[in-house]
């Protein structure tokens, strides 16, 4: 192996990161609160406790799982206040992106928005919410990709994996799902427009609409684990 192809190898903490990260917030090993059990997972991620220890560092400063000295670290549970806080938050950075991306967005980026849109009614006649939830955060993803400010991106990216870690189980109406995605539709729509004011309103509201479902919404005792979550 050549010593640049060694540089740009992950490091094991890195691997560690990134494959503990996809088991806290994809499918359904762990709900909101539960206990990480480290040392099993360091063995069968196949990595020593260093590397895992410095990936729940990074996941810590995410906000994605907590660490209780003596006691363990846990998926993070799922808080009503700290939920709306982060609502509160992902409102202003969305509506700022979204009016970067009326301002920023060429044809090919209107048309992959629409490919997107076109997934997620898919997605809704299929009555897969599963699936929707993974189309709707791609969605979001492409607008920040459009807005093309690293700063908010990096922002948002947390704030999306905090919400879908703590809100996974939450149950959510066809209803809701096809209000969300008419949403987005008209977000389109602004930003094919090139309407930064309508896109930021939009987006704010739509961000409004989020919170006010998952304060309706809040978890029982014991949460059923068959979707990953809200948007």
């Amino acid at each position: 192996m050549t010593t640049d192809a060694r540089s740009h190898r992950p490091s094991l903490g890195e691997e560690a990161y990134v494959a503990l990260r996809r088991l806290l917030l994809e499918g359904d090993r762990y709900a909101p609160g539960d206990k990480v059990p480290v040392v099993e997972l360091a063995r069968e991620l196949g990595v020593s406790r260093s590397p895992m220890w410095d990936a729940i560092a990074r996941l810590e400063a995410e906000g994605l799982v907590e660490v209780a000295p003596r006691h363990g670290v846990f998926l993070v549970r799922f808080d009503a206040r700290r939920l709306a806080e982060i609502y509160e938050t992902r409102e202003a950075l969305e509506g700022m992106a979204a009016r970067l991306a009326a301002e920023r967005a060429g044809l090919a980026d209107v048309a992959a928005l629409e490919r997107s849109l076109a997934e997620q009614r898919d997605c809704l006649d299929r009555a897969d919410a599963t699936a929707y939830a993974d189309a709707a955060l791609a969605f979001h993803q492409a607008v920040l990709r459009i807005a093309d400010n690293a700063t908010i991106a990096r922002l948002l990216e947390a704030l999306y994996a905090q919400t879908r870690a703590m809100c996974r189980g939450m149950p959510t109406t066809p209803g809701e799902l096809a209000v969300r995605r008419d949403d987005h539709a008209h977000l389109v729509a602004a930003i094919r427009a090139r309407d930064p004011d309508r896109a930021e309103q939009v987006a704010r509201v739509h961000v409004r609409g989020l919170a006010a479902g998952a304060g309706r919404a809040s978890p029982p005792p014991d949460l059923p684990r068959r979707r990953r979550g809200r948007e």
